[in-house]
């Protein structure tokens, strides 16, 4: 064979075997190609309850039940949030006006006795304090000298009326008695006031200080010896067993307040807590301060965790007062889901939740609709539903794990 010959049979040989390694290579490809779309599809029955299509690929993570564990992975159920969706405004917690009094003396003097200390309870009406004052002492005197003065000038009148009937006195003298007995109660009245304003407790120089409410005893300011001037604040008295919660909500989100609205109450003191009534005061104009518009809720505080002075937040949704109803078509109001706020991930330019998709560490990213944010919790309007499990706790560590396993292998299962 000559030297052609030989060189064309060594390349139709190596031609023969390219070929084969190719179709090869393809179909080893193929099947490659259709065992991950056989894959898919079994995630996909598996989602059908999450309302997410499987056919545009799903987006699975797996890691071993220890990484689990070890990353601090928690999962919950979605619980439905009725009315959600509304605003959250920043409050705070205050005594009721009514219910609080700042107790004072309206003479001055010093202090004989006190009677409470503070976080006393205390009674309307209830001695906490013992005054003797001089003025006082001068101003009972003076009562008692008007009032002997009116005996003195009624005893008169009444003889110079006897001594008329029997035509023995004179005329002139019974109008002067008149008169003087007039003079005389006109000075007993108003000494007589005078001592109403100091008040009629105690005796003598000693006046009594009494509290106007029922309540506890939070400020003393007063010191047995101690001499005090009129309207020093002497003691603070405050009933907490019903309070005010005044939130402020800004310029842009009054239109959705009204009076009657249901409210909810967090207090940074009592995490994990909260307080639900309604509004019953929408201020008709804005603080020309701060530039937002007070509203209020009235709260009974039977156990005292109601502080006032407390902070928190107040979540006002815009559903009625007594919450979801139905609209005139017979439907009913809307009924979001609440997850909570490390639970939203956003994924290639999405809002996505992590769902288990088996007990061995696998778990699938869903696509969500984020209606509101409100005390630490996400409100979603799809994506899950009621009674869903979720991961609630590591969603991040999930969406790393996916974002680093789709830049080395299109997927991370």
């Amino acid at each position: 064979m000559t030297r052609c010959g030989v060189i064309s049979a060594l390349l139709w040989a190596l031609c023969v075997l390219t070929g084969c390694g190719a179709e090869r290579l393809q179909e080893e490809h193929g099947h490659d190609q259709a065992t991950r779309g056989h894959d898919h599809a079994g995630h996909g029955r598996k989602g059908d309850r999450h309302d997410h299509d499987p056919g545009a690929g799903e987006q699975v993570v797996r890691i071993s039940p220890e990484a689990v564990v070890r990353s601090g992975i928690r999962v919950a159920e979605a619980e439905a949030a009725p009315g959600a969706g509304g605003i959250e405004v920043p409050a705070e917690v205050q005594a009721e006006p009514d219910r609080e009094a700042h107790v004072s003396s309206v003479v001055s003097g010093q202090l004989a006795r006190v009677k409470v200390s503070i976080g006393d309870r205390v009674d309307a009406g209830q001695a906490l304090a013992v005054l003797r004052s001089v003025a006082l002492g001068e101003a009972r005197a003076q009562a008692a000298r008007a009032r002997a003065d009116v005996d003195v000038a009624e005893a008169k009148l009444r003889r110079q009326e006897g001594l008329a009937r029997e035509g023995i006195g004179v005329e002139r003298q019974l109008l002067e008695a008149r008169a003087e007995w007039k003079r005389a109660q006109a000075e007993l009245s108003a000494a007589e006031r005078a001592l109403e304003v100091y008040g009629r407790g105690g005796v003598g120089s000693e006046v009594t200080i009494k509290s106007p409410i029922a309540g506890r005893v939070v400020s003393r300011h007063a010191t047995v010896g101690e001499v005090v001037a009129p309207g020093e604040v002497l003691f603070e008295v405050t009933d907490t067993s019903r309070v005010w919660v005044t939130g402020r909500v800004y310029q842009q989100d009054a239109g959705r307040v009204r009076e009657g609205a249901a409210a909810t109450l967090s207090l940074q003191a009592h995490p994990g807590r909260t307080f639900t009534g309604h509004l019953d005061y929408v201020a008709p104009a804005f603080d020309e301060h701060t530039r937002t518009l007070p509203v209020r809720m009235v709260l009974d505080n039977p156990d005292g965790a109601l502080r006032p002075g407390s902070f928190g937040s107040l979540s006002i949704h815009s559903s009625p007062a007594d919450g979801p109803s139905a609209d005139p078509a017979g439907r009913s109001a809307e009924v979001v889901l609440a997850v909570t706020a490390e639970a939203v991930q956003r994924l290639g330019g999405r809002s996505v939740v992590f769902v288990p998709v088996d007990d061995d560490g696998g778990f699938r990213a869903v696509p969500v609709t984020v209606g509101g944010r409100a005390r630490g919790r996400v409100y979603l309007r799809s994506g899950l539903g009621v009674g869903d499990r979720y991961v609630a706790e590591g969603g991040f560590v999930l969406k790393s794990e996916l974002s680093r396993g789709e830049l080395g292998h299109g997927h991370a299962h």
